[in-house]
């Protein structure tokens, strides 16, 4: 008995937290709605569009749909309908406004691929794909009760723009969604191999044996940094919609991105599948390491600072760039490992004739000479490293330095037990670009 309780408890809680999530979701995007279609509403009173009594009591009947619709008492009595009856209601006020200022050619048009986006991340796709579909009913009906010329392109042209703006938007967004969970369930994937792989006896201080490669480890050590920033990312957006808001776009754009690459980590091929030279390719290190310190600020700024200082607005070299994200994103890692809480970790980039540089310096641990003479040798760790307790097999520099020549670059290490660390890595300019 006393276990029933026990696990019913927290399924009871989870409900009502999910509840009061999808109640702060729909408070939200009614008070969005309603506060994009007054302020339309505004300028259009304001600069004379259509029967202004008409429009007025259109933009009452907005504001008292979010008062009504929005009461606990209200929400809960339509229960299951209250979301598509808000809906009917919003496209209802909106295509009468149109009526009123233009008809299919108004400046409320701007309004429907807006609402699409609203519906997306407030009450999900099906809610999205309506509104899409009734948007373009709406206009095709617009068109046909306001008999608007349609034979010549001057006049289809803006028609058709206006039609096919939100269904438009909801394929861009179905795509970009399709290929995110394709990317993650992928990277899931890959990750499930290499996790049920043995990983590489790191080697101590006193050892010359080789070591045998395993890609797949390999594969799993450089996903470990985008699958934590996509944590943070993700806890920061559910943080948000706790509080009702809507998700930061910054958020969104970056969470998507390490999706993508943790997608392009897993499909990169090893050294043994490339064939002939890597293909020209370019990449802006400020935009990279600028992100990078972002994302690592969120995710490890309570323990330790991170400061990044760029010599020049850009610094684009010639790499390629999935492979500097990993490259970077080992130095990184080691640095805030072997860095204790309150130390500081510093990201420098600039230029040196021909060459870019970045310099990474934190107030880690350091290493000992001997330590530091072997830093780049695979599955090495000293002793230093070992008795911090801190997790490693000694793979993160050594395939930094393999990735960093084969894109024509160099990297070195300066250090000192107990005083930190400090990488150098140099990158030839992309050619016309210094």
């Amino acid at each position: 008995m006393e276990l029933g309780t026990w696990d019913l408890e927290p399924r009871a809680d989870r409900r009502a937290e999910g509840a009061r999530l999808k109640s702060a979701a729909f408070a939200a995007h009614r008070a969005a709605v309603s506060g994009l279609f007054t302020f339309f509403t505004l300028a259009a009173l304001v600069l004379g569009l259509g029967d202004a009594r008409a429009l007025a009591l259109a933009m009452g009947g907005a504001l008292l749909s979010l008062f009504l619709l929005t009461r606990e008492g209200v929400r809960e009595s339509l229960g299951a309908f209250a979301a598509p009856l808000a809906t009917v209601i919003d496209l209802a006020l909106l295509f009468c406004a149109m009526s009123l200022t233009g008809g299919a050619l108004s400046p409320y048009a701007l309004l429907l691929p807006a609402g699409v986006a609203l519906s997306w991340h407030t009450e999900g796709k099906t809610a999205s794909r309506f509104f899409a579909a009734a948007s373009m009913l709406g206009v095709a009906a617009l068109v046909v009760l306001g008999h608007l010329p349609t034979s010549t392109a001057a006049h289809l042209f803006p028609l058709l723009a206006v039609g096919l703006a939100a269904p438009v938007l909801l394929v861009a967004l179905e795509v970009s969604t399709a290929g995110a969970a394709d990317g993650a369930a992928r990277a899931a994937r890959s990750v499930a191999r290499a996790a049920a792989r043995p990983a590489p006896e790191a080697r101590p201080q006193d050892s010359d044996e080789p070591v045998e490669r395993d890609r797949d480890f390999e594969i799993l050590h450089d996903l470990r940094s985008p699958l934590s920033v996509i944590r943070v990312y993700t806890e920061l957006i559910q943080e948000a919609a706790r509080r009702g808001e809507l998700p930061n776009p910054d958020y969104l754009s970056n969470l998507t991105r390490e999706i993508e690459l943790a997608e392009r980590l897993v499909e990169a091929p090893g050294p043994e599948e490339e064939a002939g030279p890597p293909a020209a390719q370019s990449a802006e290190l400020v935009e990279i390491l600028g992100s990078l310190a972002t994302a690592y600020r969120l995710a490890h700024g309570r323990r330790i600072r991170i400061e990044f200082i760029a010599e020049r607005p850009q610094l684009p070299v010639a790499a390629e760039p999935v492979a500097l994200q990993r490259a970077f994103r080992n130095v990184l890692d080691n640095a805030i490992k072997y860095t204790p809480e309150g130390g500081e970790i510093r990201i420098r980039a600039g230029a040196a004739g021909p060459q870019a540089f970045v310099v990474v310096k934190d107030t880690g641990m350091g290493m000992s000479p001997e330590e530091r003479a072997r830093a780049f040798d695979y599955a090495f760790r000293g002793a230093g490293a070992v008795a911090s307790g801190a997790r490693g097999k000694g793979v993160g520099l050594a395939v930094t330095k393999e990735i960093l020549e084969a894109n024509g670059g160099k990297i070195s290490l300066s250090s000192e037990a107990g005083y930190g660390s400090e990488v150098t890595i140099m990158l030839p300019f992309q050619r016309s670009a210094r």
